[in-house]
């Protein structure tokens, strides 16, 4: 009791004057927006950022895409604007713009950049800025261009026409209105700012206190606003009132708990240590989504009852997302952001989990949120080492989130890029053993099956080595199911006519062209991996680059053995093979293709445990990771959505 009324008096005492000291010395705010305001702009920031890097992505891909057309090289040589148009019109640019989209044909004589050919016609040249990503302010619109470097096929030709360089510009047009509109109504006034140009928000008062918020998606641009104006200093009566209040109430406390602690007797040790445990209350974790199951016995997102709603731009170190602590951000993709976080459980339990949360403007378009979803859904139902495992999915708030195993390690591309740079061979017992564990992984996925035993039938159509992580520990694991499908007994997000998803470079022929898919377009994906692992040299099959070469003799690569001489010679056939342009000729699934590996490695006395995969990781990481960063640099991938 006296300790009680002692310490209770001492709080009251040190609160009391700290209100008394901020009443009677505060100055009055400056720049402080209304939440509503702040929210109007986290939300702009958010969805502009968003859009940006999305554009971005898109226009970059084709834009190699059509660089690659050898008929397009050619055509650049001399400015051939009469192939160029039959090509768009007969569809073999690989390229239908939309209404917002534009696709510019420029060549360089003298100097002076010249524009062949814009599509669509109706659309007028972009200003030539060099090759790289370029943004530019139109009225309420921002234009987000990507130009590449052509190299033309015939160089004679090319210096007959003086042409000095050839180019290709594919933009996107984006429209502010609908973004910075908010900003308007919440009462916001500023300018938007990128590259030399800038688009007024409603009328900033001249020589206004303005804050600057940047952009994310583009170095430099930012968001310049006003702040309101510096209200007169009062002083807050109440909270004098209060404060006196409480300094007087501690005195009195401290008064009673000294007259009224010598007559306490302190409880035994024993006692202490009971009491202290029964006073411990402790709670269970909460839920993120219910049990709830689909037809297909997936879990399906609902709103907690104790769920609450965040603010994905304020995420940062502290904040809570459900029972998960966020600990700090670890990437950021087209669809959403990655976060890691651990949960906090009974006993000082706590486990590190990586939580996918979905980019906020993508939240009310529901063919996305199915998209998003269907990822988990689907990796939820594989149960396997080698596949990342997801812990749950659901909705809080307004935003959708993917709570999924956290992986300390790298993705093997940064692997293979690290090797690769300092001309390192990775060892053939790692290499091998890695792809077959690749192949476990899959063949999990490919026999999944629903809680009442339907196949699943899962591919997932985006095999590549970003798709694949390898821990410091040397487990390997396939990750972001974000476009698989399911054959049956789950719905998943189809592809819609002439839409294809994926990565061009190691894609098998019949997805390229838009056909219909088996677990053989997996095999293909891993064998264009196993060409990277067990040679060092990138893999690019982009049927669409690749189709003046025909099929004949497909794939066009040279034999794995004569690019590393130390290679066992049956590897040629078993590669190249699960790499044929007819999947009839490829091994019928992942577990066949691993089999054949499997011996290989039997053949020549190889065995690889996670302890030697760990060790060259290790030995790759410490060439990757700048000297000092340890390994708190390295962190699971983030979203390739």
């Amino acid at each position: 009791m006296a300790r009680a009324a002692l310490a209770l008096g001492a709080v009251l005492i040190v609160g009391g004057g700290a209100a008394l000291g901020y009443a009677l010395t505060r100055k009055a705010p400056a720049g402080d927006m209304s939440p509503q305001a702040s929210a109007a702009m986290a939300s702009a920031i958010g969805k502009l950022d968003g859009d940006l890097k999305a554009a971005r992505a898109s226009i970059e891909a084709t834009a190699k895409t059509i660089a690659t057309v050898q008929t397009v090289r050619l055509a650049m040589s001399i400015a051939d604007v009469g192939t160029l148009a039959d090509m768009a019109k007969r569809g073999e640019l690989a390229f239908n713009p939309d209404a917002n989209e534009t696709i510019d044909f420029v060549v360089v004589r003298a100097g002076k950049p010249a524009s062949v050919l814009v599509l669509p016609q109706t659309a007028k040249s972009t200003a030539f800025k060099g090759a790289g990503a370029h943004h530019v302010l139109a009225g309420d619109d921002i234009v987000a261009l990507n130009t590449i470097q052509v190299v033309v096929s015939d160089p004679a030709a090319a210096k007959r026409e003086n042409i000095e360089s050839a180019y290709i510009t594919v933009g996107k047009v984006l429209p502010l209105a609908p973004i910075l509109e908010p900003l308007v109504a919440a009462g916001i006034t500023g300018r938007l700012e990128l590259e030399g140009m800038a688009r007024p928000i409603g009328n900033l008062p001249a020589g206004a206190a303005t804050q600057q918020k940047p952009l994310e998606s583009i170095p430099g641009a930012k968001l310049v606003v006003g702040t309101p104006a510096a209200a007169k200093a009062q002083i807050p009566i109440a909270v004098v009132g209060a404060g006196a209040g409480a300094a007087a109430l501690g005195l009195v406390l401290i008064v009673i708990g000294l007259l009224t602690g010598k007559k306490s007797e302190p409880l035994a040790p024993e006692a202490q240590k009971f009491q202290t445990l029964d006073s411990v209350s402790p709670t269970g974790p909460t839920k993120l989504s219910s049990t709830h199951v689909g037809a297909a016995g997936t879990p399906s997102p609902v709103d907690a009852a104790t769920s609450f709603a965040f603010n994905p731009q304020n995420l940062g170190p502290g904040a809570m997302i459900g029972r998960w602590e966020v600990i700090r951000r670890l990437g950021s993709g087209g669809m959403a952001d990655v976060y890691l976080a651990h949960s906090k459980g009974e006993a000082g339990f706590e486990k590190l989990v990586a939580i996918k949360v979905m980019h906020a403007h993508l939240a009310r378009n529901q063919r996305a949120v199915e998209h998003f979803l269907d990822e988990a859904r689907l990796a939820a139902r594989i149960d396997h080492p080698n596949v990342i495992a997801i812990h749950d999915l659901g909705k809080i708030g307004n935003d959708y989130v993917i709570v999924m195993d956290y992986v300390d390690g790298v993705d093997l591309e940064r692997l293979l890029a690290s090797a690769r740079t300092a001309s390192r061979q990775v060892p053939l017992d790692v290499a091998l053993g890695i792809l077959c564990r690749i192949c476990d992984g899959l063949n999990a996925a490919h026999n999944a099956t629903s809680p009442d035993g339907t196949a699943l039938s899962i591919i997932h159509r985006d095999v590549k080595s970003a798709n694949v992580l390898i821990s410091k520990q040397g487990g390997v694991k396939v990750v972001d199911f974000g476009i698989a499908k399911a054959a049956a007994g789950a719905r998943a997000v189809m592809t819609v006519a002439g839409e294809t998803k994926g990565t061009p470079s190691v894609m098998a022929p019949e997805q390229r062209v838009g056909e219909q898919v088996d677990v053989r377009v997996d095999v293909y994906a891993v064998a264009a991996i196993a060409f990277e692992i067990l040679t060092g040299h990138a893999v690019n099959l982009d049927l669409a680059s690749l189709a003046h070469l025909g099929v004949e003799n497909w794939p066009h690569l040279p034999t794995p053995s004569s690019l590393r001489a130390t290679l066992p010679p049956e590897l040629d056939a078993i590669v190249l093979t699960a790499m044929a342009f007819e999947r009839e000729r490829r091994p019928a699934n992942c577990a066949a293709f691993e089999s054949t590996l499997e011996q290989v490695m039997k053949r020549h006395g190889l065995n690889t445990s996670d302890k030697a995969i760990a060790r060259w990781v290790d030995n790759e990481l410490r060439n990757l990771i700048p000297a000092g960063d340890g390994f708190a640099s390295v962190v699971s991938k983030p979203v390739a959505t």
